[in-house]
């Protein structure tokens, strides 16, 4: 079982695949401004879920892409999914990039590839994690070996952005109620896939991947250490 395997199975039957609620992301694709047959890009899009509801309420040409094919495979058959490792050709009135910065080469880089692809006065629709405050040696093992550099704090992420040409319009933060919906159900998942195939070898791997969201989750301090940010962006 690779990461990918492990990744659609502890997420389950989840729609977004970020610990912010559906009502929140409505809220903000009603904020968007997009004319007759924008072209909109969602970067690793998963499932396409947010794509899909982008295109439902706005008239847009939609296209979306992931590296992996199980994903591509599941989704809205009436959008343009495709199977890739990076963005097509092109620049779009709306780029959509949540939970995906690690495909345009992480975070603060991406925003560079972002500009790059949005058409100038264009959206980006940017979901980032970004610390609440710094994170401990221990909370940083258990996201997996992780670095506190990899993220900024919150008036940092806005600052980057800015800094990149990207103007925040609006921005949103999620819950801690949205973590723990987000949080837990992955573990649940995780858990009770392993339990029902304990023979296979990816059984362990589910469960280490739910040991260490659970250490996270239960750890002092730890509900109140990563955040993550949904924030509406100008194209200068």
């Amino acid at each position: 079982m690779d990461r990918a395997e492990a990744s659609r199975i502890a997420h389950g039957e989840l729609r977004l695949w970020n610990p912010f609620s559906e009502a929140a992301l409505d809220e903000l694709i009603d904020l968007l401004d997009l004319a007759p047959g924008a072209r909109v890009l969602d970067v690793a899009c998963g499932r396409a879920e947010v794509l899909r509801r982008v295109a439902q309420r706005w008239q847009i040409e939609a296209t979306g892409y992931d590296a992996d094919p199980a994903l591509i495979a599941s989704g809205p058959p009436e959008l343009d999914l495709q199977v890739r490792d990076s963005p097509p050709g092109g620049s779009f009135e709306l780029v959509i990039c949540i939970a995906s910065s690690h495909a345009l080469g992480g975070f603060p880089d991406a925003l560079a590839a972002l500009h790059e692809l949005t058409e100038p006065g264009g959206q980006v629709l940017l979901g980032e994690g970004y610390w609440r405050q710094p994170p401990s040696e221990a909370y940083l093992e258990a996201l997996g070996g992780a670095t506190a550099d990899e993220l900024t704090d919150y008036p940092g992420l806005m600052r980057a952005a800015d800094e990149t040409g990207l103007t925040p319009l609006y921005s949103c933060v999620a819950r801690e109620t949205d973590w723990d919906r987000y949080e837990w159900r992955l573990i649940l998942n995780a858990e009770r896939w392993a339990a029902a195939n304990a023979d296979d070898p990816g059984a362990e791997l589910l469960l280490e991947r739910a040991r260490r969201a659970r250490e996270r989750m239960t750890m002092p301090g730890g509900r109140e250490t990563l955040g993550f940010a949904l924030t509406l962006l100008r194209r200068r």
